[in-house]
């Protein structure tokens, strides 16, 4: 006869959820067991018993089980199930004392519940209502007296003590609903809740807002304030102002006017208030003839400030009223004439027409295209230029040619010669040259699985030079990747491997420059499936023969993050996208505006 294994000892020990775990049972009749003496107490300093006590238990479960009168003590939940009482009833029955604390190791024992449960219909009717936050209390007051109550009637009653705060959930105040029920259970109570409503409505009534307020006087809030100061007018309830306060100042015609000429505008507005040109203004600024009250500081995108002058509308209608100026004339200049204030003052040119100027010359002398740029944020003009073949005009050349400009040179400190944007324009120009340069695309198993397919096309005429789907050799096509570009295994299945296909895609980018709208991406992949074919990886060529599209379609548009490139994701399509972006690059941008990549 076979000797029975002998059963595997314990050798930690258990907490209260672990011993339940063991028994069986939930952690709460462990406790329960424990209290009623069931269990054994802990037997280790930490809440805890040890492995030889639980093993001595666990064989005993049965008669544990048996011996456990697990309704002979109930918890909390329990308790609450059994008197019916949901959570919030039973948290405000326990903070009015109308609950008695566990009389048993934590737990409500059963006569006690016995007890609660046969007077439960007599006291639950006095357990406290939930306290309702500003609006539900309006409601209810709304309901039970049928009157217009908002929540402003009953903040209104909270100043006035009729309806105490008594708790608050998440900082909002909760007021005591019983009170509530109280006051309008009385005829004199509901009279003060018509007076509170009554009272709101009426001001209402007399009243106008800010708004309607400013619009009826014709001012502005800010003149509609400074105004209100001075006569020692105060708003009321709800920023609103009394009606017969504002007719007051509707009827006061000196004041209107006052206030009407007191009004500030900017150069713009003072222009199309005085019904001249932009810069005709600017010769009634350098005449003398207005200067501005004051100056304000306006934000310009993120990172420049600018400071813009304000005139007062009864300056400007002073200076229409001067004698001597022909207004009318002024105003029939048409665009490009000379107009009749410059005989009054002479303005120095601008800024951007120096520069211009200055880029103008510089072209007309070397023959060649150059492109100014304002950078506003900045505050700086910045130039490039094409080149000749013998390379000039060179960095020095230019900046020689601008310190001798009689009106540009004053700006050079703002003027950047030679940009990144200038090195991408005359890139693409050379990458458009016949033989320079192909645009490579690739679609693959995944964002760093191989190629499973690519296209080759010539960067100047777009004639395709390599277009085959490429059988990844083993290498499932992610689920990811066939939602993008929808290649399936099935479609691989029959095509070229890798290595058949390596020669063709090398003396297509034979000493040629190899463009791709995401190079790193492409140069990657077509790496790894080189690797992955077992080929020699000095075959493919070196990554300084590579050039990123994308990365110089952001510095040309001058953004600091990388744009997509769209299309169908298939590659002789991207492919054909990518050299749509390669000959927008060959322009300036803002001779590009035509421009629709797909």
């Amino acid at each position: 006869m076979a000797t029975p294994a002998p059963a595997v000892r314990r050798t930690r020990a258990h907490d209260r959820r672990q011993l339940a775990a063991v028994l069986g049972w939930t952690a709460d009749q462990v406790t329960k067991a424990v209290v009623l003496g069931v269990l054994p107490p802990y037997d280790l300093m930490t809440p805890r018993w040890t492995a030889a006590t639980v093993d001595s238990l666990a064989a005993r479960r049965e008669e544990l089980t048996a011996a456990l009168d697990d309704g002979a003590l109930l918890t909390e939940e329990e308790l609450r199930d059994r008197l019916g009482l949901e959570r919030g009833e039973w948290r405000r029955a326990r903070d009015h004392d109308m609950i008695p604390i566990p009389d048993q190791g934590g737990f409500w024992s059963r006569s006690v519940a016995e007890t609660l449960a046969g007077d439960v219909a007599v006291w639950r009717d006095r357990i406290p209502p939930q306290p309702l936050g500003a609006g539900r209390c309006a409601e209810l007051l709304a309901e039970l007296t049928g009157l217009a109550v908002t929540e402003d009637d009953l903040r209104r009653l909270v100043e006035q003590g009729q309806v105490p705060q008594v708790d608050e959930y998440k900082n909002w105040p909760l007021y005591d609903v019983a009170a509530l029920r109280r006051l309008v259970a009385t005829e004199d109570g509901v009279g003060v809740v018509t007076a509170v409503v009554a009272e709101r409505q009426a001001w209402l009534a007399s009243s106008i807002s800010m708004e309607d307020a400013a619009r009826w006087l014709g001012w502005s809030r800010h003149d509609l304030g400074r105004v209100a100061a001075e006569r020692g007018i105060r708003r009321g309830r709800f920023g609103r102002w009394a009606r017969v306060e504002i007719a007051r100042l509707t009827d006061d015609e000196e004041l209107r006017d006052r206030v009407r000429r007191e009004q500030l505008l900017g150069p713009d507005q003072s222009a199309v208030h005085m019904e001249i040109r932009r810069r005709d203004f600017d010769y009634v600024c350098a005449a003398g003839w207005v200067t501005p009250v004051r100056v304000v500081v306006r934000e310009v995108g993120v990172r420049k400030t600018v400071t813009v002058p304000l005139y007062a509308v009864g300056d400007l209608e002073d200076v229409l009223a001067m004698p001597g100026v022909d207004w009318e004339a002024v105003r029939a200049v048409r665009p490009g004439e000379v107009s009749p204030l410059r005989e009054h003052t002479r303005l120095p040119a601008a800024r951007a027409t120096v520069v211009r100027a200055f880029c103008a010359g510089l072209a007309a002398e070397y023959g060649i295209e150059v492109w100014p740029h304002f950078v506003n944020v900045y505050d700086r003009w910045e130039i490039d230029w094409e080149r000749l073949p013998d390379g000039r005009p060179t960095r020095g050349d230019v900046a020689a040619a601008l310190a001798a400009h009689t009106g540009a040179a004053a700006y050079a400190e703002n003027i950047v010669l030679s940009t990144a944007v200038g090195d991408v324009i005359r890139q693409a120009r050379a990458d458009l040259e016949p033989g320079a340069a192909v645009i490579v695309d690739t679609e693959t198993s995944d964002l760093d699985g191989v190629v499973v397919e690519i296209a080759i096309i010539d960067a100047a005429t777009g004639a395709v030079l390599v277009d085959t789907l490429v059988n990844p050799d083993g290498v499932p096509v992610a689920e990811d990747a066939r939602a993008v570009h929808g290649i399936s295994d099935a479609d691989l299945a029959a095509a070229p491997r890798w290595a058949d296909v390596v020669a063709a895609v090398l003396a297509a980018v034979a000493g040629r420059r190899i463009l791709a709208y995401n190079a790193p991406f492409d140069r990657a992949r077509i790496a790894d499936t080189h690797a992955h074919a077992g080929l020699d990886a000095a075959l493919l060529p070196s990554e300084e023969q590579w050039g990123c599209l994308m990365a110089a379609r952001s510095i040309w548009l001058r953004v600091g993050y990388r744009l997509p490139l769209g299309g169908e994701h298939r590659a002789r399509g991207d492919a054909a996208d990518a050299r749509e972006v390669l000959r927008m690059l060959a322009a300036p941008a803002e001779a590009s505006r035509a421009w629709e990549i797909r």
